[in-house]
């Protein structure tokens, strides 16, 4: 990914509609129909802001030397979060949405462009101005999620159970688009009856080789697995 100046409204990092459809390799109009058609399942202020009048004009002017895809003569104009942005990749389902989303929250939506603190730097950072160290720091190690460097862990782990389970990134299987999607979904889905996080990156310190250990004993269903075997058994034929 290209390096893109990061932009805060309200203290939450965001995105245009027209930088969504970038990355996510859509039209701006079918960001803005996703919308639309889904408007319940998004929340002002948690998903996204909707800006008009004064506070529009404002934000024109603080990133008007930042080039932004905003249209200068626009009367309102909604940003993205991290959430929301996320919901987006959700319902796009495509490929390059959910690649995208996992780049995106790893450079851009992460906390600082500086080089990120090693899990010790930030526990000492935070029990500073603890009097009880030992309690605090395990308090800390429970409640705290994943700090981008074990994200990132976890993440290349992840992908990498996923490319084994179904045989290689040169099988039909992974060629498969629907069926890999399919197979990311399933380990999200026992991930989540297991460690009970909405999110990966929402699993507490103290799981993380918890997290890593399950991913790497994973196994899909069974019926799953048939599909697996039954797409990596044709034979492909150039006709």
């Amino acid at each position: 990914m290209n390096e893109i100046k990061k932009v805060e409204f309200k203290d939450e990092l965001i995105l245009t509609t027209g930088q969504l459809a970038v990355f996510y390799g859509v039209s701006p109009q079918r960001i803005k129909q996703n919308f639309a058609n889904n408007k319940n399942k998004f929340v002002e202020g948690t998903h996204y802001f909707e800006l008009s009048g004064e506070e529009l004009k404002q934000f024109k002017s603080q990133v008007e030397n930042i080039d932004l895809p905003i249209n200068k003569f626009a009367s309102h104009l909604i940003l993205w979060t991290k959430r929301g942005a996320s919901r987006h990749s959700k319902m796009l389902g495509t490929d390059q949405a959910w690649d995208m989303y996992d780049e995106l929250e790893e450079n851009y939506f992460s906390v600082t462009n500086q080089r990120p603190l090693s899990l010790p730097e930030q526990i000492s950072l935070v029990a500073k101005g603890y009097s009880t160290l030992e309690k605090d720091v395990k308090e800390i190690k429970q409640l705290m999620g994943l700090p981008g460097n074990l994200a990132y862990k976890f993440t290349q782990e992840r992908n990498k159970k996923i490319v084994t389970i179904l045989g290689g990134k040169d099988t039909n299987a992974y060629g498969d688009k629907n069926l890999r999607q399919r197979t990311y979904s399933s380990l999200f889905k026992s991930f989540k009856e297991v460690f009970m996080q909405d999110r990966y990156n929402d699993t507490s310190i103290e799981k993380f080789k918890d997290a890593i250990e399950f991913t790497k004993n994973w196994y899909p269903p069974f019926e799953l697995q048939q599909e697996i075997i039954k797409a990596n058994s044709q034979i492909s034929m150039n006709v």
